[in-house]
């Protein structure tokens, strides 16, 4: 199950675009950047769809020094004949795993610009600071976040609440529902996993074991970015804590 986003429109735009860069697709964990990436290359006629959290995938980049031989590498590995070059979409996702990856990003622009490249990661912030070469002025960002309040009523099949939330002023008789609404999207949150999962059940009496699942996903990737003892101790205190002050609020 995927969401329409408000963000598509503008991979389409860069898709189309003449002076395309590889794109950076940032985001938080979990708020629905593989899925985005994943439905929009199926417009392509060919993809490949990378994930250097997996050792097989990682290899690519550790492997080979040169982007011309990654290049040939992957296509040998996915079967795609050279010439399609310029129908194929190849997406690095958790790019944030390897800096070199990273720091290669420039020459998929300048020696290979035909293919399309898309890299998308979290906590890019931690990674970059081992990139020895960043390529600055070489790629364009995107940042996707959790739902808005729009893109949830179109989760949750909500097309008139939409529609009603798009007109100016709201029409007198939308504005209870609307209301209503907005206080079930506050109370749920807007990422995707939860949606779903509210989707499926129509109750939010499921919904804690899914926050607990995302928040343990949250704590255990951000010790990763920790350079010594320390560090670790004390960002994972703040992230056994944080919630304890901000309920007291």
């Amino acid at each position: 199950m995927s969401f329409k986003r408000n963000i598509q429109p503008q991979l389409e735009t860069w898709k189309n675009s003449i002076n395309r860069k590889p794109l950076i697709l940032r985001g938080a964990r979990q708020v629905g950047k593989t899925t985005l990436v994943n439905d929009f290359s199926k417009s392509f006629k060919n993809s490949i769809l990378l994930n250097l959290e997996k050792p097989k995938d990682l290899r690519f980049f550790e492997d080979y020094k040169d982007v011309n031989t990654i290049k040939d590498a992957l296509f040998f590995e996915y079967n795609i004949p050279a010439n399609q070059i310029n129908t194929t979409l190849l997406f690095i996702d958790e790019i944030q795993e390897s800096p070199k990856a990273i720091q290669l990003l420039r020459y998929f622009y300048e020696e290979i610009p035909d293919l399309y490249v898309i890299a998308a990661g979290s906590l890019l912030e931690f990674a970059i600071k081992h990139v020895q070469s960043f390529p600055v002025g070489r790629i364009e960002y995107l940042y996707l976040y959790p739902l808005n309040f729009s893109e949830f009523l179109l989760a949750i099949n909500e097309q008139q609440a939409y529609e009603q939330l798009n007109t100016i002023p709201v029409n007198n008789f939308a504005s209870t529902k609307l209301l209503h609404l907005f206080n079930t999207y506050t109370i749920i949150g807007g990422m995707p996993e939860i949606v779903k999962t509210y989707l499926v059940n129509k109750s939010i009496a499921d919904l804690p074991r899914v926050y607990e699942s995302i928040w343990a996903s949250y704590k255990n990737d951000v010790e990763k970015y920790t350079t010594n003892e320390t560090e670790r101790k004390v960002i994972k205190h703040i992230m056994n804590v944080a919630h304890l002050y901000v309920d007291q609020r």
